[in-house]
């Protein structure tokens, strides 16, 4: 007993000896701490990443000389050889050069697993954050002209009048695309019309869109996919940002916004304000641009409880009240021949609370809360509507990392309650919906050039009962710059009576659900394929060729003023042809879709109205860092058709914008639609004036050419 005592006494001293790497990431120009940057030794299969402080300890490393490699987004890695022990305890400095035009350096947290955009299994879309400074200086009262720059996505003005726009992602109606901002949804339910004309771009770093099924990873309204709007975090780098607009139609911006970051604290604030006149372009005597009074403001706290925890609150603000209509009753001379107009006034206000928890050896824990209330009111000359939404969202997830396994697991409660002033509409159409989720996630490295993702989320919803979400998708990489990815999945949605189609008949006019309603269900799959050609040190073609499909089975439609549920489905399918060409600071990027969209349940017009089945975005790009920016875009659109079986034109728009840099200051002038090409050229959008006018619908713009000449200062 005596000697297995000293044996156990002294065996620690036969083990090889483990060692300590601490080490401090920074940005070699400013020395910014990178959040986020990974070390890792391949000859040991060790790996971490930096907490919120830009440190990170890695363990368990033997005595000896190793090879460590370094890397963060949109940086070059650095590889750093150690011989262990190191003789100096300090921290180790690594600093890492920027290299912000390489878009296998992004990562993308819409999947959940926080990973780089050419590791993962799903296709994501990503607008980086030059080309949302980019837009959002010709735009930024909204991101609608943000996110149209996307293939196969359509912005669908809703109304001649008073200028909401609704998102199309591959042709299908705008209530199947999940709108999030880091994570959060955004808005939903009779919001959706009012949605991205609500939303500034100036705090955004970037835009991540994942098209097809989603649902698996966010439940329902994500049939068609999500677009998540991925804010900037505060840095220790004071960014304080002025930006003034104004353009030839009468339209006036300006926005300011701040962050940074301290030892403990950080705070940003983003405050918005449009203003724009009403304009009577095609001067019918009716409003193309409504009058509008958008104000937005969003303060967001940060604490940084430890290198290893974060706990964020944050506030959102939106007033926006806007009308449109006849230009004599605009102007305050209404008669009996001039009554015409229609009076939306929104207030939303929200709060986010986000808690990160890093634990050792890839472990994390994370928990969201959201609380949102919006007010809206539409008053029209004969019929007026007013409701109230609140909603919530909770989210708790757990993440950890076992052998070649990335798993997240979670659960969410999200509630919706919508009450209407039935005084105004005299129908009672409340609801009050509840939904518990259950979710996990594995993204499995089998091999070195394959991954595979498996999701499965079960839903159960109040009123509609259990679903089962499924999802599976795999990456294969046959080299570095040639891979491929597949998927396929399940989703549904929750049966509502605010979509486009109750937006373009009048809210006031449509009639409670019935009591048969079912859930709408799809199942959608998607492949593409990546190729990056390198020439040379400086140059590359970088191509990606996609395809889709998506069914909706049992689809909620319309049948006059009340929506019923279809025993024939909606089809889409289609594919995506993307080429960028890319040679230092000069970038081509062309791309075509091509989508079928049809409505199985209509056999005389089968194809989905307002959907062109050709789009073509051209854009040409040079830059001179810290000197000037010249764009120039170009945009085709097929020819469609409408509700009444009307064929329209095929349109073609043209833009440029140049932004030319003197230190903390930017320049921006820019010009939409130079050859002036609008709806009302082609057709008159008026079909029967008077008191009670019938319009055309919108599929073309209405505003035509617009200037605009901006101002951005950068403290």
């Amino acid at each position: 007993m005596q000697k297995l005592m000293l044996l156990l006494l002294f065996f620690p001293a036969f083990l090889p000896a483990q060692n300590t790497l601490r080490a401090i990431v920074k940005d070699r120009e400013t020395k910014e701490k990178l959040i986020g940057a990974t070390a890792y030794i391949k000859k040991l299969k060790l790996g971490t990443s930096t907490d919120t402080s830009g440190s990170l300890v890695l363990t368990g490393i033997p005595e000896g000389e190793y090879e460590i490699i370094f890397s963060y987004t949109a940086y070059e890695k650095k590889e750093v050889e150690l011989v262990f022990p190191l003789k100096n305890q300090e921290p180790v400095e690594v600093l890492l050069k920027n290299e912000s035009g390489e878009l296998a350096e992004v990562v993308v947290t819409s999947t959940r697993t926080n990973s780089r955009i050419e590791d993962i299994p799903i296709r994501v879309e990503v607008i980086g954050e030059e080309e949302v400074d980019e837009e959002g200086s010709v735009k930024p009262a909204n991101v609608s002209k943000l996110l149209t720059e996307s293939p196969s996505i359509q912005a669908q003005q809703l109304s001649a009048t008073n200028g909401s726009v609704s998102i199309r992602l591959q042709g299908l109606d705008g209530k199947y695309t999940q709108i999030l901002k880091d994570g959060f949804p955004l808005y939903g339910g009779f919001a959706q019309g009012l949605s991205i004309v609500q939303i500034p771009p100036l705090d955004l770093k970037q835009v991540e869109i994942i098209k097809g099924s989603s649902s698996s990873l966010y439940g329902s309204d994500a049939i068609a996919g999500i677009v998540n709007l991925i804010s900037k975090q505060p840095k220790e780098k004071r960014d304080l940002t002025f930006l003034v607009n104004q353009t030839s139609l009468l339209g006036t911006n300006a926005d300011a916004y701040f962050s940074q970051r301290w030892k403990k604290t950080g705070f940003s604030l983003l405050g918005t304000s449009n203003f724009q006149r009403a304009v009577d372009v095609n001067r019918d005597n009716f409003s193309d641009l409504p009058k509008t009074q958008t104000f937005n403001i969003a303060p967001a706290f940060y604490y940084y409880i430890d290198s290893t925890s974060t706990l964020r609150l944050s506030l959102n603000g939106t007033m926006d009240k806007r009308i449109g209509g006849d230009m004599q009753v605009l102007n305050k001379q209404a008669d009996s021949l001039h009554r015409y107009f229609e009076d939306n006034v929104s207030n939303r206000l929200s709060s986010q609370l986000k808690y990160d928890k890093q634990f050792a050896k890839d472990k994390s824990f994370s928990f969201k809360n959201s609380v949102s209330y919006f007010d809206r009111s539409i008053v029209q000359a004969v019929s007026a509507f007013s409701g109230k939404q609140t909603g919530t969202y909770t989210e708790a997830a757990f993440n950890c990392k076992i052998a070649a396994h990335q798993l997240v697991s979670g659960l969410n409660f999200i509630s919706e309650k919508f009450s209407e002033d039935s005084s105004k509409s005299h129908l009672h159409r409340n609801y009050n919906y509840t939904t518990l989720g259950l979710f996990v996630q594995d993204d499995w490295k089998p091999a070195e050039k394959l991954a595979l993702q498996a999701g499965l989320r079960g839903d159960y919803q109040n009123q509609y009962g259990l679903f089962i979400l499924p999802r599976l998708a795999l990456l294969y990489k046959f080299t570095k710059d040639f891979y491929i990815r597949a998927g396929s999945g399940l989703g549904y949605k929750v049966p509502g009576l605010f979509s486009t189609a109750s937006e373009l008949a009048g809210i006031s006019n449509i009639q409670p659900l019935p009591p048969n309603i079912k859930a709408e269900k799809s199942i959608g799959s998607n492949l593409d394929v990546n190729y990056k050609l390198r020439i040379g040190d400086d140059a590359s073609i970088t191509l990606n060729q996609s395809f889709f499909t998506t069914q909706i089975n049992d689809p909620l439609v319309p049948d006059s003023f009340t929506f019923v549920n279809k025993s024939k489905g909606i089809l889409t399918r289609g594919f995506e042809s993307n080429v960028r060409y890319r040679l230092d600071e000069f970038q081509i990027f062309a791309a075509y879709s091509y989508i079928d969209a049809r409505r199985l349940y209509n056999s005389q017009q089968s194809v989905v109205p307002l959907t062109p089945r050709h789009k073509l975005n051209f854009d040409v790009i040079f830059e001179e860092e810290e000197n000037y920016v010249v764009a120039l875009e170009a945009f085709y659109i097929s020819s469609m058709l409408r509700d009444a079986d009307t064929k329209t034109k095929a349109y073609c728009t043209f833009g440029f914008i140049v932004q030319k840099h003197i230190q903390q200051i930017t320049l921006i002038a820019g010009c939409e639609n130079i050859f002036d090409t609008r709806q009302s050229r082609f057709e008159n959008m008026v079909v029967s004036p008077g008191p009670a006018p019938h319009f055309r619908q919108v599929y073309a713009p209405l505003d035509g050419r617009v200037l605009n000449v901006a101002l951005r200062i950068k403290v």
